[in-house]
C-alpha cells in the first residue's frame, strides 16, 4: 500500500550530546580574543618568572652536597621567584627578578630600571625576614637568614653605594657567594634547620604572613 509508514521505517536520531543548541544556558561562553590573549601573555609571564628563578637555583649545583633548597611556594610564600637556601654558609632568601637587557642602576636601598624605582629590595628584605620569624618560632631559637636580591638578564649594574642588609648581584655569581660564607653551620645543624623549614608550623606561619601577599614580576 501507499502513502503507509511501518513503525520499523521510523529512524529516531540519538540526542545530539555534546552539540548543545543554541538556547543551552549551560553552554560556557566562549573567552574573546582579547580575553584569550590576557591569558596568554599572563602564562607567558609567569613562565619566565619561574625559568628565571630554575636559573638562578642551578648555580647552587655548583656547591656540591650539603645544602638544600626550597622554593617559596612549597613553603606557604606566594612569590614563584623566589627560594631559600640552607647550606654550610648559612640560609639565604633569595629573590629572582629579570632584567632582561636593560641596566639597573642601584644606590642604596633604591633600584631603578628604565627610570623606574622599583620596590625589589624591600620585597627581598621582607621575604627574608618573614623566613627568619617563621623558622625562629618553630626552632625555639633566632636563625638569622639573609637576604639575596638576584638579577638574571644580560644588561649590565650600576652600582652607586651598596646597600645594607641586602646582596644585590646578577644570579651568576649565587654560587661564589653563597661559597665565599664558608662552612660556617655543620652539617648536621644544616639537616635540622632543612627539617625546620619543612616542617608544618613554619609553612602555616609563611602562609599567613604579610609575605604570602608578595607577588612576581612587579
Amino acid at each position: 500500500m501507499t502513502g503507509l509508514m511501518h513503525i520499523s521505517d521510523v529512524v529516531i536520531s540519538p540526542p545530539d550530546i555534546g552539540r548543545p543548541g543554541r538556547d543551552d544556558v549551560t553552554v560556557a561562553p566562549r573567552s574573546s580574543p582579547l580575553e584569550w590573549a590576557r591569558r596568554r601573555r599572563t602564562y607567558r609571564e609567569e613562565a619566565k618568572v619561574v625559568a628565571a628563578r630554575e636559573r638562578a637555583k642551578g648555580r647552587l649545583h655548583r656547591l656540591g652536597e650539603g645544602w638544600y633548597v626550597f622554593d617559596a611556594p612549597a613553603l606557604g610564600v606566594d612569590a614563584p621567584d623566589a627560594f631559600l637556601a640552607i647550606g654550610p654558609g648559612g640560609l639565604f632568601a633569595v629573590t629572582v627578578r629579570s632584567q632582561g637587557r636593560h641596566v639597573v642602576r642601584i644606590s642604596g636601598a633604591v633600584v631603578q630600571i628604565r627610570g623606574q624605582r622599583l620596590d625589589y629590595m624591600g620585597e627581598a628584605r621582607r621575604f627574608a625576614g618573614a623566613v627568619s620569624k617563621a623558622l625562629t618560632r618553630t626552632a625555639g631559637v633566632n636563625v638569622p637568614v639573609t637576604p639575596v636580591l638576584a638579577f638574571t638578564g644580560s644588561g649590565l649594574m650600576n652600582l652607586y653605594g651598596l646597600p645594607k642588609d641586602c646582596v644585590v648581584m646578577p644570579y651568576r655569581e649565587l654560587d661564589h657567594l653563597m661559597d665565599a660564607y664558608g662552612q660556617r653551620i655543620a652539617p648536621r645543624t644544616v639537616e635540622k634547620l632543612a627539617s625546620v623549614a619543612r616542617h608544618p608550623a613554619t609553612v602555616i606561619d609563611l602562609r599567613l604572613g604579610p609575605v604570602a601577599a608578595i607577588g612576581a614580576g612587579n
